[in-house]
């Protein structure tokens, strides 16, 4: 039964946490300062500029300040400052805590963050919400897509039709949970206790700056694993700056990952704008999904306002 977290409201407290790389302070001062504007109390957990080789930080300091913040009963959200790496290290530290015992909070993020998502959706059941870092201008659709669904609101998720990809993939498939988040995440997770959980799930996976080669590699990982063949299906959303140039060669990522998905008989759905595109639209991970007529609804609120 997943476990949901309590809606975002005015004047709600979103606590900004660093888990993986160095947090450009100029960036995360624009995030703070537009999402003030939208009337949220913002504070910053105490280690978020520190600097450790290419982390934000020494490992246990940024397990400290992301379980500071799902602990302190003022915080209503945790928002990842930033992606990069960094966030795995962290789980050592936070498995000292039962996480069963405690009430679930908004944590939202993507890229490397997917490592978080994994932890408390597949370990403890929460939803948890695929979308903008810190890091970003909150008075842009980006924002306020993600404000609509943490405030309550429910509806099309993005406003792009996905394309089937092929010959198993349903014009139909509701009431499905996701899981997921990118692709080096998802697949590096295998054969660790955080592995992905794809049994009956939609997996959602996208990806950047990786050749074709490696999406090949990775999605290979996942088939002969048997995670993707656990899967009810495969939305991938985007593959940014992964394509060759075509006058050196035509066939992309979405060739490899059809190809991939088509033998290992799974369904297959192409472009959701929940990347590391300009377009990101927030996924929640671990409540049911609809895809209907190749749209992506969110048919109830992916947040309590009790609790």
């Amino acid at each position: 039964m997943p476990k949901i977290p309590q809606a975002l409201h005015e004047g709600s407290h979103i606590r900004i946490v660093a888990t993986a790389g160095r947090v450009d302070a100029a960036r995360l001062e624009l995030g703070l300062t537009t999402l003030s504007k939208r009337g949220y109390r913002v504070t910053l957990g105490e280690h978020v500029f520190h600097q450790w080789g290419y982390l934000a930080g020494q490992d246990q300091d940024r397990a400290q300040d992301l379980m500071d913040a799902i602990l302190d009963d003022t915080v209503d959200a945790i928002f990842l400052a930033r992606g990069g790496w960094g966030s795995t290290r962290t789980f050592p530290y936070l498995d000292r805590l039962d996480w069963n015992q405690v009430r679930p909070k908004i944590i939202l993020g993507y890229s490397d963050i997917t490592a978080l998502h994994l932890y408390f959706q597949g370990r403890y059941d929460w939803v948890t919400f695929h979308g903008p870092i810190a890091e970003m201008d909150w008075s842009t659709q980006n924002g306020d897509d993600a404000l609509q669904l943490l405030t309550g609101g429910y509806g099309p998720i993005g406003d792009t039709a996905l394309e089937p990809m092929n010959s198993w993939t349903p014009d139909h498939m509701e009431n499905t949970s996701w899981t997921g988040g990118n692709l080096s995440l998802v697949a590096e997770s295998l054969g660790t206790p955080y592995a992905v959980q794809p049994r009956g799930k939609i997996l959602y996976l996208e990806e950047v700056n990786e050749p074709i080669y490696r999406i090949d590699r990775m999605m290979t990982h996942l088939w002969l694993s048997g995670a993707l063949l656990a899967a009810k299906g495969v939305v991938f959303g985007e593959a940014t700056q992964c394509d060759p140039p075509k006058d050196i060669m035509e066939y992309t990522a979405a060739h490899v990952v059809r190809d991939i998905c088509q033998r290992a008989r799974i369904p297959l759905w192409w472009g959701l704008p929940a990347g590391h595109g300009p377009r990101k639209v927030t996924v929640p991970l671990g409540i049911d999904l609809s895809i209907k007529d190749h749209q992506v609804w969110l048919e109830q609120p992916a947040v309590t306002a009790n609790g």
